[in-house]
């Protein structure tokens, strides 16, 4: 028994699959399959089961997968604690991160954590928010950024940033020489709007309809599933859309797009840092969690 075949066995039983756990990892399918035969071979026992296209632990497989847990948050301790003694900050880092903070907010940080510390690398993750926070309860990535809480005891959020939602239209649309309207004004206006079950749409329509506005099926010009896409659509001139002010501050800046204020809208979205509270990160995760939430973001 070692600490890579636990390792393995881990990320097996928590992505339900030998080929996600491999990639993860960075190993081949059969590796990873073998490094679990011998473990098995070892134990005496079979761990895991192959239920159609999921793996699920054995009863043994759940009494070992408690203790390998413990075995990898104990070498992460100690590899962590020699590190800080040290004041090694270098390695590898995993961050999974919602779309907003993942596709414009951390990428503007990183080239000034790394100015600071040059001997790292960061992989920025971007999931849906429900991913991230998977992500981190199972140790796929080492933190996670996201704009959506889960109710669960293990993980430790707290506010990163905040971004406001904004009517944007294209320079070309008759919106565009007003600086303020009335949401009811939005009837009949063609509208690019998120897919369904996006936080960006959900919190929008909400506060509309809140203000008298309710979409209409024949209002939507396009559904589209993310922010960069919307972005686009906007600058094509398919219609106007509701979106984060941080994916389209440049295009404001450009004079691409133009921002209209819709009276009483005011709506705004908060975005988080996430880590697992009996996970120890690393020197390198605690140096970036510190720069963004103290100096980073100004």
């Amino acid at each position: 028994m070692d600490l890579r075949q636990m390792e393995i066995l881990c990320r097996v039983i928590e992505t339900e699959s030998f080929s996600r756990a491999a990639k993860s990892l960075g190993l081949s399918q059969p590796t990873a399959s073998e490094h679990i035969k011998t473990l098995e071979a070892e134990m005496g026992t079979r761990l895991l089961d192959r239920m159609g296209r999921k793996v699920q632990p054995t009863k043994a497989g759940e009494i070992l997968h408690q203790y390998a847990k413990k075995m990898i948050t104990t070498r992460e301790s100690a590899k962590a604690a020699i590190e800080d003694y040290l004041g090694i900050i270098s390695g590898q880092l995993e961050i999974g991160a919602s779309t907003i903070p993942g596709g414009y907010l951390l990428p503007r940080l990183l080239g000034k954590f790394k100015a600071i510390h040059p001997d790292t690398s960061v992989t920025i993750n971007i999931l849906d928010s429900q991913k991230v926070n998977e992500g981190v309860l199972e140790g796929s990535v080492d933190l996670g950024v996201t704009g959506a809480k889960l109710a669960e005891g293990q993980l430790v959020y707290d506010l990163f940033a905040q971004d406001d939602l904004v009517l944007a239209v294209p320079e070309s649309h008759p919106l565009s020489r007003r600086k303020i309207i009335r949401a009811q004004e939005l009837h009949g206006v063609k509208m690019i709007v998120r897919e369904e079950g996006s936080g960006t749409r959900l919190i929008a329509e909400e506060r509309l309809r809140e203000l008298g506005f309710h979409l209409e099926a024949g209002q939507v010009a396009t559904v589209l599933g993310n922010s960069q896409a919307v972005r686009n659509a906007l600058k094509g001139g398919v219609g106007v859309s509701i979106i984060s002010r941080l994916a389209v501050e440049e295009d404001f800046e450009t004079g691409a797009l133009r921002p209209v204020e819709i009276e009483g809208f005011a709506c705004s979205r908060e975005f988080f840092s996430v880590v697992h509270k009996a996970r120890t990160l690393t020197p390198l995760g605690r140096a970036f969690l510190e720069f963004i939430h103290q100096g980073g973001a100004e």
